[in-house]
């Protein structure tokens, strides 16, 4: 007499897979079948297998299905925006940077801020994702560019010298033909010498635009006169790339390699290797997020020719970045500088 054997296809699928594959299996494999002999032997030979093949198949399918919309905060609606820079609600902030050999100001970089009329003074995190979504990064580098300007002929017509102003600009911005064109417009507006106004790029936004067009637009604002800085330099590992690509004048070392420096003897070395390294190619460097004392004497001890950070001064409106010069020029006078060590 034969054995017979039942084989409940519906029991092997859910020990094998989770209960939302199964619901994805056509019913007519589910099935139960009663089987015997070598009848049995041939159907398991024959159909395992493809089993085993179709389970696998399904977890790869159920594995790369998208995974569920995360909550995202809040944004600001586009019409908000364009009603604050209606009402000029978006102001730049400055802060300095500064000579480790001089102690003098070599710079301000410019910052955006928004006021908004509710909430109080927002930092760019809450608001830069919502202008980029909405198409007006554009617009807001404009307001920062002519502000920024405007600070620099002002502290000029003060005898507050400030060499430079250095204003971030986004994929947006290097993506139109017109900005060197537009930049010059602004420079002869404000009677300033292109040498009075820096580009900065961060390095991961450079290292993402491999576009012919961008680096067109680098390179004329380069052949104008306009310093071109890379910011977060050294956050990437193609970052020499970038140098061969790009006509920087100063690279800004990122602050993960600042912090601790003074306390650090591997953040000594390392630092040390991409000043050395900025010297053979004729650059200038400048360290961010300088935050203690002893970040700074470190850091014009190793030969870092400019830094800025919350250890010198936070970014500031206008008035107070300007008092906040007088203060630092008539301090000069009184303290001694922090050089470089003697070679």
């Amino acid at each position: 007499m034969v054995q017979m054997t039942r084989i409940n296809w519906r029991a092997v699928a859910q020990s094998l897979l989770r209960p939302e594959m199964v619901a994805l299996l056509p019913a007519l494999t589910l099935g139960s079948y009663w089987l015997g002999g070598e009848r049995l032997l041939l159907l398991l030979a024959v159909t395992l297998p493809a089993l085993t093949a179709t389970l696998a198949s399904m977890e790869r399918r159920w594995r790369n299905q998208p995974a569920p919309a995360r909550a995202t905060p809040p944004r600001p609606e586009t019409e908000l925006l364009r009603k604050a820079f209606e009402r000029g609600e978006f102001r730049a902030f400055f802060q300095p940077q500064l000579s480790t050999d001089t102690g003098r100001i070599s710079g301000m970089e410019v910052l955006a801020r928004w006021q908004h009329p509710e909430q109080g003074l927002l930092a760019p995190a809450m608001f830069l994702p919502a202008i980029e979504a909405a198409g007006l990064s554009e617009r807001l580098s404009e307001i920062m560019i002519a502000q920024g300007l405007s600070a620099i002929k002002g502290w000029d017509a003060m005898s507050l010298h400030v060499p430079t102003v250095a204003v971030n600009l986004s994929a947006a911005d290097l993506r139109n033909p017109r900005l060197t064109a537009r930049l010059q417009w602004e420079l002869e507006r404000f009677d300033l010498a292109p040498s009075r106004f820096t580009v900065e790029i961060l390095e991961t936004v450079a290292a993402a635009l491999h576009e012919d067009a961008i680096e067109e637009t680098v390179r004329s604002l380069s052949a104008i006169g306009c310093g071109i800085d890379l910011d977060d330099f050294g956050v990437r590992h193609g970052a020499l790339d970038l140098l061969r690509r790009y006509p920087v004048r100063r690279i800004k070392i990122d602050r993960s390699f600042v912090t601790r420096l003074d306390q650090d003897r591997n953040q000594q070395r390392m630092l040390t290797a991409i000043l050395c390294l900025a010297d053979q190619l004729g650059l200038t460097t400048l360290a961010e997020g300088v935050e203690t004392t002893g970040e700074h004497t470190m850091l014009a001890q190793l030969g870092c020719g400019h830094v800025q950070g919350y250890g010198i001064a936070r970014p500031m409106g206008l008035s107070d970045a300007t008092i906040w010069i007088e203060q630092h020029r008539a301090k000069l006078t009184q303290t001694p500088q922090i050089g470089r060590r003697a070679s």
